[in-house]
């Protein structure tokens, strides 16, 4: 504690009596503190820095002194604070005699906060993951993989011949693309999901049963969707979405002290693959890869556009009903229809504005 040699002015309480006197308290430059009566001086408590404690800071409120019998020392002025305070027990009284800053702090913090989140955040992961080793996109892949056949998939029901068709047809656009046969491997699931396709960061993709049997006389159609998910691995972005939620989750928990629950977070970031929607942005960035890949091999941004349009039909929601999706008079069960599949695409860029942008995708000048 630090010297004072100023009495302070205050009353002295005796341990468990009602009793109280007048008193002055002198703090020695060993920390220990003398209480003094103050009408005659006398003795009244002695104790030393370890032997006490201080009462909670309260604006506004003396802060009592605490000896070990239960005595306390109560300061005349309100506003006196004791040597010995920590930083943290001076805060409350700091704050009320800087109320402009407080309130400077609740306008900044939020933007600080969505500063972070939106800007510093995302280029940070999306510099950040082109550095890590193989072996993290290996390993986050098959964790989620092993996740999802154990709670969310069902073995395959499509038939060999037709596994092997489509997988042959693949390694095929995948050769002609000079991109690696050995990275990207197909997986067929069954799946209460519905028609969709998943890509995992270690270059494996999942197609549901659903899917397949939707577009089983359009094959080119199932290839578009593919290199859509293709776009997703190689532009990092499931990487860079688990970067993103890990440097989110540790700033927050940084800011409200909740260190362990981060940790539980980020060893379990292969689940929160599952839990978490790609950003519009990204869904964008690999619609524009599989446009590019798909002129590559002299077929057309129209394939993407008829497998969107094939998905929406498969969610009972036709291009005219999405336009009008919130148009009183609809019918109850084809508003229930309009809230799944808004809620199966709310990830995405409006499916109508994905389409037109498939439709109207022109490749870049050599």
């Amino acid at each position: 504690m630090a010297t004072d040699s100023l009495p302070i002015a205050g009353t002295f309480q005796i341990a468990g009596r009602a009793e109280a006197h007048p008193a002055v308290a002198r703090i020695n430059d060993n920390g220990s503190v003398q209480i003094i009566a103050a009408n005659d001086q006398r003795p009244l408590h002695y104790s030393n820095a370890q032997d006490m404690r201080y009462g909670d800071i309260i604006p506004g409120l003396p802060a009592e002194l605490i000896f070990a019998d239960g005595a306390r020392f109560i300061p005349n002025d309100a506003s006196y604070r004791w040597p010995g305070l920590s930083t943290a027990q001076r805060l409350p009284a700091w704050l009320e005699a800087h109320w402009l800053t407080v309130l400077a702090a609740v306008i900044l913090v939020p933007g600080f906060v969505w500063l972070m989140v939106y800007k510093v955040i995302p280029s940070a992961a999306g510099a950040s993951v082109q550095y890590l080793p193989e072996f993290v996109a290996t390993e986050l892949g098959e964790q989620t993989l092993d996740l999802l056949d154990r709670l969310y998939m069902e073995p395959t029901q499509v038939s060999r011949a037709q596994q092997e068709k489509i997988t042959d047809e693949w390694h095929s656009i995948l050769q002609r693309l000079t991109l690696p046969q050995e990275k990207y491997r197909l997986y067929f699931r069954a799946s209460s999901i519905g028609a969709n396709a998943l890509a995992l960061p270690d270059g494996s993709v999942i197609l549901t049963d659903d899917i397949v049997e939707l577009m089983q006389d359009h094959p080119e159609q199932l290839n578009a969707v593919l290199l859509h998910e293709i776009g997703h691995v190689e532009h990092k972005h499931s990487l860079k979405m688990l970067a993103q939620a890990t440097a989110t989750t540790m700033m927050f928990a940084m800011m409200f002290g909740d260190i362990d629950g981060a940790g539980e977070m980020i060893l379990g970031v292969g689940s929160s693959l599952l839990q978490s929607a790609f950003s519009r942005d990204m869904e964008r960035e690999a619609d524009a890869f599989a446009y590019t890949q798909l002129h590559k091999i002299g077929h057309s941004p129209l394939d993407f556009a008829n497998a969107m349009r094939a998905l929406m039909t498969s969610h009972g929601v036709s291009e005219e009903h999405l336009h009008n999706h919130s148009n009183e008079g609809d019918e109850q069960n084809d508003g229930e229809r309009a809230r799944d599949v808004m809620e199966y695409l709310s990830s995405h860029p409006d499916t109508l504005e994905r389409i037109q942008a498939a439709e109207e995708w022109q490749p870049e000048a050599q």
